[in-house]
């Protein structure tokens, strides 16, 4: 695609470099813009390949077709994106997505891993939680001594602040 550039174009019309049409003015002379094979030839061909990109066999009676490619063209790259409403229910393939965001070994359940929810495990837990919620970002995660292999894991309450 290319702006106008005729010798009758009217220069920088839309700025620097940018010449657009003039109707031209008796009055003082001006000639109105000669139009050229160039400049109608790149109109021509932009327009239809977005029509032809869209899979719109090109019609000559249609005044329509470039309005129905844009949004054909439109819907097929929505309708392959994530939807709001579904919260990740929607992502096709969620270890990978997971791999990619370098979450795999964040959220799944374990010693030394954090956990991918709450929980609280007494009224101690629910007043620290409470009492640092204000600080900052909160994680608990599951641990277990390797000293004490018998004993239950417990919860341990990271906050980054």
């Amino acid at each position: 695609m290319h702006r106008i550039d005729t010798p009758t174009a009217q220069k920088d019309k839309f700025g620097q470099g940018k010449n657009g049409f003039t109707n031209g003015d008796p009055a003082t002379g001006r000639r109105a813009t000669d139009l050229n094979s160039d400049m109608w030839d790149a109109v021509q061909e932009e327009v239809c390949t977005v029509i032809e990109a869209a899979g719109i066999p090109l019609s000559k009676g249609e005044h329509t077709q470039l309005h129905a490619a844009i949004g054909r063209l439109i819907y097929e790259q929505v309708k392959t994106r994530l939807e709001k409403n579904q919260n990740g229910a929607d992502i096709p393939n969620k270890p990978l997505f997971l791999q990619n965001v370098g979450l795999v070994d964040v959220l799944f359940k374990g010693d030394g891993r954090f956990l991918a929810g709450t929980f609280v495990s007494d009224a101690i837990d629910r007043t620290s939680i409470g009492a640092r919620a204000a600080t900052g970002c909160q994680f608990m995660r599951a641990h277990q001594a390797p000293d004490a292999p018998d004993q239950v894991s417990f919860w341990q309450i990271i906050t980054l602040s």
